[in-house]
């Protein structure tokens, strides 16, 4: 079992213990094989905590970024995984990851010089971008890349690598890039939110993944609408579930 991010933890909730460690421990699941993290904001690494604490965990990965930028959390969260012997393994763009025998997983970004957007966005823009092929599905889980790593993406990756048919919709919905929606033309995407984003104003993520991926054919399911969404593999076909249907 590989994680690619944790979720995050507050007060009451806990995605680690409250969502991650339930779902495993229901599959029987008992050990890790490893955590990727696409980038060092809370909403994508507190999960891992609990996890490293109750889980064996064989290997942690990131794309190693550093600085003023990076909260002093996840420094912390790495220097736990290699207290539970987890391997720390930094990747980068060109990188390819021995997960399974029938996945091809390679990372297409960031670079190892990393993708310069004046800080504004630099930690959003730098996550690691994993392109996972299991037979003639392709999924594609580009973290928060905003524009400028989109750009970038698309500027060094050939256009028919980035062609998905499933998509994690970047930044949880939070975008407009038509050139990136029709570079990817995925069948599937799934928007990861929030339910308070359900109806946030003027435009919710989920309307406007709608749009963007809805004008290239794609079919979208938001987590604040649909709840849990189950994509299933068969190397040929993928077979989609949502915990709901939007009201």
């Amino acid at each position: 079992m590989f994680l690619v991010d944790t979720g995050k933890k507050d007060d009451d909730y806990d995605s680690g213990r409250d969502t991650i460690a339930p779902f495993l421990k229901a599959r029987g699941i008992r050990e890790i094989a490893g955590i990727l993290i696409s980038h060092p904001h809370h909403d994508h690494f507190e999960g891992a905590s609990y996890l490293l604490k109750h889980f064996p965990v064989k290997t942690f990965m990131d794309a190693g970024l550093e600085g003023p930028l990076v909260p002093e959390a996840y420094a912390k969260l790495r220097a736990s995984a290699r207290q539970h012997a987890a391997e720390v393994r930094v990747v980068h763009a060109g990188d390819t990851l021995k997960w399974d025998d029938a996945l091809e997983v390679t990372v297409l970004a960031p670079p190892k010089d990393g993708v310069q957007d004046g800080e504004k966005d630099f930690l959003n823009n730098n996550s690691i971008v994993l392109r996972i092929r299991h037979g003639k599905n392709v999924f594609l889980l580009p973290g928060d890349i905003q524009h400028e790593g989109r750009n970038a993406l698309m500027g060094t990756v050939p256009s028919e690598t980035l062609k998905a048919t499933v998509l994690v919709a970047p930044h949880h919905g939070f975008f407009e890039g038509h050139r990136f929606a029709e570079a990817v033309k995925p069948e599937t995407v799934v928007v990861s939110c929030l339910a308070e984003y359900a109806d946030k104003k003027p435009r919710s993520p989920g309307q406007l993944a709608t749009e963007v991926f809805g004008a290239v054919g794609s079919k979208v399911y938001v987590t604040a609408w649909n709840g849990t969404v189950e994509i299933v593999s068969d190397g040929a076909t993928c077979a989609v579930k949502a915990e709901r249907e939007k009201k």
